[in-house]
């Protein structure tokens, strides 16, 4: 049982799905270990992006459009893009900061205050003093009168000079004591990007804005920017200590975000584990000597080493929010100390609401998923669609990101461009300044509630392009794709985890199915549109539910099971046929062989419609006593070899040699229609090769013998015990056949047939003779003989 069971397994239909399994588990085993499917899963998101439609255009007349905008796109999001007009009317860029006072004023003073803007982004840093420190008083006092605006920090991954690092984190603490960070942090916190030195705009600056964030994205392996980091941490040095002044009692301020942690060679901030024990801290001091520079003062300069020792930092930790989540927060009438951060997982503003400048009051959010759709009169086709948010929650990683859902390629800022947001001129609002008297200011500046985002908008004045799925894109505008995504509620959705492995397994286990059962053409045909309908299935998902599902490991892994699924048929097939080969070549013609090749005998018996044939020498007996051992075996192999040979040539299958008889048969393995007409020519034939061989013995070799014939649906198949098996033919119809060939000496004949193998020839030229009803031993209905004389047309085969 344990070999039939192993063979079984063996078997393709079986063993492919051992192989479909198998690779899954390697497919499964590459998506957890490596980042190889993750690479590629980026560059199916870039093009999940190129495929989204923006924008539905609708031809009215010879060159004029109407601009269906995107339901998704906030209306509430306007980019003040600092381009060539604007370089041309300010001159190069940049510009003096009284510029920027006249664009703020030009904001804040408007007579309905009811009208301004939600929030004004400045992507712009204030580092540096200006050359004219004037500008900076005027500056400063504009966005001090604005009293929305936001500025940025830029965080730095290394560390800075002592007075450097002195001067900044002063100034990052100015932004800290006015707008706050983020502190109700659950989760792991560890593999949240580190920043261990930032650039802080000038305290004047610090105490004059509103809030603030940072301004850093992190790209992914291939310099393109997906996502935006939400959440960042910026690392304070507190002190620094000789590792060797560490010890179990040493200790931190966890609530405080404090920690422990050395520099490794490669000038990376390894984390101490926390409490202290004195196993840590053995391990501690051996991976420090093992793998970090000890540090070497020279207190008195005489070019000598006075000390030298590995440095261990205490670190303070400051999670600071992205300047888009600052600007949402603001944005939905929250503060940083509502947000519920959970890394790794999520972000969410609890209670969000939106300021209605038409009613001057705060209500609740809502979100417009369609526009209604209206006629040329006016009248309303369609009700749109929208619904009432009440908390948002934003999908983070481990790391504090979140992915961008790009709304579309870059804007255009000159009139009449592509926009996927509204981009207007910085120039023309900085060069209308408002005087010092309300009764002169305009009554709105039409931005009522919107976030205004500042920013280059030309090639050449800052280094402010950055790669992304819809190529080079002006940083500004990639701030405006990421606080979209919040304001929206329009976030990107990796489905669960398991989902994804699920769906591998599938996609792998059903390729390996059908291939295994279907010709390789048709499964190659299958698999190929299994695998596209899986890609467009996918992309409809992320078009209109924004679901992220992995495409690349199931689609490879579908086509590499269709390959290892084939290349174990082919191999599996070849074996077959050298097993057929060697099973059958020795029973069956070369025809009949090559047939079975494409048709392989079932193991085991079947049923099949076959003609029987026996033959058997004459007073065998006799002719055995005349002569010598050696000279009956010559005979008697020459004797069959001719006859099997005429078996062969007349497609027929060799059963078995008894002593000097002959039994084989028609109709199987392959089936044959004129199996009755072939075995009958064969015995003719037969009886005339035999002649000739009598013609050259002499009489007291010569052989005579007698043939029967018998059709009728017997069981053909390999028969015997698993070690030792006999490809035969049994049944009644073959004991018949058996019996007519020994009725040949009562009727003295030479071939007789039963009457069912005569049914099938006596219309194709046969010439038979009747003998009798007869009744053989163990059937109790008489059965009519034939004697088969010859055929009409000769005994050709075709």
């Amino acid at each position: 049982m344990e070999g039939k069971n192993r063979g079984k397994i063996l078997n393709v239909k079986y063993f492919s799905l051992v192989l479909g399994f198998l690779f899954f588990l390697l497919f499964w085993g590459l998506t957890a270990s490596t980042s190889i499917f993750d690479h590629m899963e980026h560059k199916l998101l870039d093009l999940h992006f190129n495929l989204k439609t923006v924008f539905e255009q609708t031809r009215i007349q010879e060159g004029v459009t109407i601009e269906k905008r995107n339901p998704q796109i906030s209306p509430d999001i306007l980019i003040l893009g600092i381009d060539f007009n604007s370089l041309n009317a300010f001159g190069r860029w940049p510009f003096e900061r009284y510029r920027h006072a006249n664009l703020l004023d030009a904001f804040s003073r408007i007579q309905d205050q009811s009208q301004r803007e939600s929030a004004l982004f400045l992507d712009i840093f204030f580092i540096e003093p200006d050359n004219n420190a004037y500008d900076d008083v005027i500056l400063t006092e504009a966005i001090q009168e604005n009293g929305r605006v936001f500025i940025e920090t830029v965080l730095k991954r290394t560390p800075m000079s002592e007075n450097e690092a002195e001067e900044f984190f002063a100034r990052q603490q100015i932004l800290y004591d006015k707008y706050g960070e983020i502190h109700n942090i659950q989760g792991d916190t560890s593999r949240v990007i580190e920043y261990y030195g930032l650039q802080s705009p000038l305290k004047p600056y610090g105490r004059a804005a509103y809030g603030y964030g940072h301004a850093n994205f992190y790209d992914d392996y291939d310099k393109k920017y997906r996502r935006q980091q939400l959440i960042a941490k910026s690392s304070v040095v507190l002190k620094t200590l000789d590792v060797d002044e560490l010890s179990s009692s040493y200790s931190i301020d966890l609530e405080n975000q404090e920690r422990l942690a050395w520099v490794d060679k490669d000038g990376q901030f390894q984390t101490i584990e926390y409490p202290l024990t004195d196993k840590i801290l053995n391990q501690l001091k051996k991976d420090v000597q093992e793998n970090s520079a000890p540090r070497i003062e020279d207190s008195d300069n005489d070019g000598n080493p006075d000390k030298s020792y590995y440095v261990v930092y205490h670190l303070e930790d400051h999670f600071i929010p992205s300047i888009t989540l600052s600007l949402a927060v603001h944005y939905f009438n929250k503060s940083l100390s509502d947000l519920e951060v959970v890394i790794g997982d999520h972000i969410t503003i609890h209670d969000v609401e939106y300021f209605n400048s038409d009613s001057a009051q705060w209500e609740p959010y809502v979100i417009t998923d369609e526009f209604p759709e209206i006629d040329a009169e006016g009248n309303i086709i369609s009700e749109g669609k929208s619904r009432i948010v009440r908390d948002i929650t934003i999908p983070i990683d481990d790391r504090g990101q979140m992915l961008i859902n790009y709304m579309g390629t870059r804007s255009n800022s000159s009139r009449g461009g592509y926009q996927t947001f509204p981009v207007r001129s910085y120039s023309g609002y900085a060069s209308r300044v408002p005087g010092m008297d309300p009764t002169s200011w305009p009554r709105t500046k039409a931005v009522g509630n919107k976030i205004l985002m500042v920013g280059a908008f030309a090639q050449g004045i800052a280094d402010d392009e950055k790669t992304t799925p819809y190529g080079l894109m002006y940083g500004v505008e990639i701030h405006a794709n990421a606080l979209n995504t919040i304001l929206m509620d329009n976030f990107l959705i990796n489905i669960p985890y398991w989902v994804n492995v699920l769906i591998l397994f599938l996609s792998i286990m059903i390729i390996a199915f059908f291939t295994s059962r279907i010709g390789p053409g048709w499964s190659l045909v299958l698999t190929v549109f299994l695998i596209f309908a899986q890609f467009i299935v996918i992309s409809i998902l992320f078009e209109f539910k924004n679901l992220m599902i992995d495409f690349s490991a199931p689609g490879i892994g579908s086509f590499f099971i269709y390959i290892a699924v084939v290349l174990y048929r082919v191999i599996t097939e070849e074996s077959d046929k050298k097993r057929i080969k060697m099973m059958f070549g020795k029973y069956v013609s070369p025809v009949v062989v090559e047939k079975m090749m494409d048709k392989p005998p079932e193991l085991g018996g079947e049923d099949n419609d076959t003609t029987i044939f026996f033959s058997d020498i004459r007073s065998f007996t006799t002719l055995s006593e005349t002569m010598s051992p050696q000279e009956l075996v010559q005979l008697l192999n020459e004797y069959l070899t001719a006859m099997t040979d005429c078996v062969m040539e007349y497609r027929g299958t060799l059963d078995k040699y008894i002593g000097d008889a002959i039994m084989c048969f028609w109709g199987a393995p392959i089936p044959q229609e004129d199996h009755a007409l072939l075995s009958c020519k064969c015995s003719l034939k037969q009886l005339e090769i035999l002649n000739e061989l009598n013609s050259k013995w002499p009489p007291e070799k010569q052989i005579h013998i007698g043939i029967g014939l018998n059709s009728g649906v017997s069981t053909v198949g390999n028969m015997g015990s698993e070690g030792r098996m006999n490809y035969t033919v049994m049944g009644d119809n073959v004991n018949l056949a058996s019996r007519l060939e020994g009725i040949n000496k009562q009727y003295y004949t030479s071939i007789v047939i039963s009457e069912s193998t005569y049914n099938q020839v006596k219309d194709r030229g046969a010439i038979c003779r009747e003998l009798d009803d007869i009744r053989v031993k163990g059937k109790k209905k008489p059965v009519r003989i034939y004697e088969l004389v010859g055929f009409e047309e000769g005994l050709e085969v075709n």
